[in-house]
């Protein structure tokens, strides 16, 4: 798992590439996530284009960082998750807690995002 950091429409997006698949991914990310959260950093996507796999570990991770951001009125959202990740987000529900653009242009065309 590798991660890139930026700044995009008022949100800091994390572009995570490979799989979320061992328990040290999920601490590494949980770890940034808290970090974010720690420096009052309420609104943060998940660019997940080139995720290749999610285990429950890393779904565990999205709902924390969720729950957090909501407490602090801030917002978690979902980019451009692929066929197998979009699957598995909606099987478990996240895409009913966590808003989910299915295209990086239908995210940048979001005049209400926040």
């Amino acid at each position: 798992m590798n991660i890139k950091e930026h700044e995009k429409k008022g949100f800091h997006v994390l572009d995570i590439r490979g799989k979320i698949n061992r328990l040290q991914d999920s601490v590494h990310l949980k770890s940034i996530f808290q970090g974010l959260l720690d420096k009052d950093i309420n609104y943060i996507a998940l660019n997940l284009a080139d995720v290749t796999y999610l285990d429950s570990g890393a779904l565990n991770v999205i709902i924390f960082t969720h729950n957090s951001l909501t407490r602090k009125n801030g917002k978690l959202i979902i980019i451009s998750p692929n066929d197998f990740v979009k699957d598995t987000l909606e099987i478990v529900g996240i895409n009913r807690i966590v808003k989910i653009y299915y295209t990086e242009e239908e995210f940048e065309n979001d005049k209400e995002i926040i």
